[in-house]
């Protein structure tokens, strides 16, 4: 049962000993905002509602913790919970326990502040803030922060308070929580700071996605509009905490092995996904064998359109071209496929610009579609050298619009291939993550598996599509090495 102290003044004739920033009293670490986003959001009193979403180890409790302290300094009383008192017990007091500067709770209350301290219900600790009491300047304000689980959220009917902080609220099935908090967070600040609900957790796609997540697109509903626009989300990678150097080096990798592609991308860098949302590209390879068929070969005058992919590991290099079907004007064809892999060492890039430049010069290759985070310089050197056409294919909007594309063509077999083992392999390999507008895409399902081809095969069609017939029937000249130097 929630212990019901009022918020009000207790006697205190000294003013509390605050520190200039707030230390790990275990590891002597001083707490700094990892961004300027993390810092807006704990520092300041705006918007209402607020969001720390974080991998595993990136910060968001401490953040969120730092951020109830300063609010508690300026004589504003809240609110700390976990999902249920056990969660509470075992992370989130430990957490701040390590964090609370011990003379700021009041003398006779400092005894919790011992770690051997277990809360066994909900209970209340007292500050002594650095505010002078209005009445009496010979004392200071004390706030109250009222602690414990939430598993009952109208156990909390109770407090009225300025400000609510809700770890890993994840593991809540249901808003109600939120409901009772957003209730009871009313009352402004002694210098009138406005009342303020946030929640430090790992992201999970239910109703925290409600109304946490992104606008809705133009057209569609969205009933938490007025909510999401009054609302400051902030993402922590557990990466950027290690190179703080808060965690264990190694750990993000270490943490890392044994989960899926899906699983590292909730866990460990706090996007908007749940596993189930993530399924196989192809439900079966068997829709991209069905697509197979004999094709005529490629000469010197079929015109190409090519996209390369390299992973951010640097450790495959995928280069996919392709035409329009040769017979049937709803298709393309898949005429040349190559994926570079290190045998033992690092990848020879210009190696690789080499073997891309003597194909050109042997096709009609019209453009290469490209990843501009890992290819830019290769590929804008390929432009100015007046090799090929390089264009810049978006791994945002474009991507999301290029992988739903390639895979309603290959269900609907408008996409014909001579059977290229490596591209059925990372086609397989692939895993489709769907985002909320119904769009999809191309992602890994394994770090081990390779899908570099799969996404250049996405990339070239796209492409393909977007380039008019006219442009794509100019032949290669005996004399010339690239249709740039014709004037294409």
């Amino acid at each position: 049962m929630l212990v019901a102290l009022q918020f009000g003044l207790l006697q205190n004739p000294n003013q509390a000993v605050w520190p200039e920033a707030y230390r790990n009293a275990e590891t002597g670490r001083m707490y700094k905002p990892h961004h300027e986003a993390e810092q807006a959001l704990v520092f300041s009193d705006t918007p209402r509602f607020g969001a720390l979403l974080g991998g595993e180890g990136g910060g968001k409790s401490v953040a969120a913790i730092c951020k109830d302290l300063n609010r508690l300094r300026r004589g504003m009383s809240g609110i700390m919970v976990s999902p249920d008192l056990q969660h509470f017990k075992k992370s989130l007091w430990p957490e701040f326990r390590r964090w609370c500067p011990r003379n700021a709770v009041v003398e006779s209350e400092r005894y919790r502040l011992v770690p051997t301290w277990e809360p066994a219900q909900p209970f209340a600790l007292h500050f002594n803030s650095a505010v002078p009491d209005p009445a009496d300047n010979k004392k200071f304000l004390v706030s109250t922060l009222y602690c414990g689980g939430i598993d009952d959220p109208g156990g909390w009917e109770g407090p009225n308070v300025n400000f609510a902080h809700f770890d890993e609220a994840r593991r809540h099935d249901t808003p109600a929580a939120l409901k009772v908090l957003n209730g009871r967070v009313r009352i402004p600040g002694p210098n009138g700071e406005p009342p303020q609900l946030y929640f430090s957790t790992t992201p999970r796609k239910h109703w925290l996605f409600e109304y946490f997540g992104p606008e809705k697109p133009d057209g569609e509903e969205d009933e938490y509009l007025s909510f999401k626009r009054n609302s400051r989300v902030v993402r922590l990678l557990t990466i950027d905490n290690e190179r703080a150097g808060n965690l264990q080096a190694g750990f993000t990798d270490m943490r890392g092995q044994g989960l899926t592609e899906a699983e590292k991308r909730v866990l460990l860098e706090a996007e908007w996904e749940d596993t189930e949302d993530v399924q196989r590209f192809l439900t079966s390879i068997t829709w991209w064998d069905g697509c197979r068929e004999e094709l005529p070969p490629i000469d010197r005058h079929t015109p190409l359109v090519a996209a390369a992919d390299a992973a951010v590991s640097g450790d495959t290099f995928g280069f996919v071209a392709v035409s329009r079907h040769p017979s049937r004007k709803d298709a393309v064809a898949v005429r040349y496929v190559k994926a570079w892999e290190p045998k033992g060492k690092a990848l020879d890039f210009d190696a690789i610009e080499d073997d891309i430049v003597e194909f050109c010069a042997g096709h009609n290759v019209t453009e290469i579609g490209y990843d501009p985070y890992q290819l830019h310089q290769m590929m804008t050197g390929l432009r100015n050298r007046k090799i090929v056409h390089t264009v810049e294919v978006s791994q945002q909007a474009e991507r999301l619009v290029a992988d739903k594309n390639l895979l309603d063509m290959v269900l609907a077999r408008q996409v014909a291939h001579n059977g290229q083992p490596q591209l059925r392999t990372h086609l397989d390999n692939a895993d489709r993550k769907t985002t909320d507008d119904r769009k999809l895409r191309i992602v890994k399902r394994h770090e081990k598996q390779k899908i570099d081809l799969a996404v250049a095969l996405s990339m070239a069609v796209f492409r393909l599509q977007r380039t008019p017939v006219r442009d794509l029937a100019m032949p290669v000249s005996e004399t010339r090495t690239s249709p740039w130097a014709l004037g294409v």
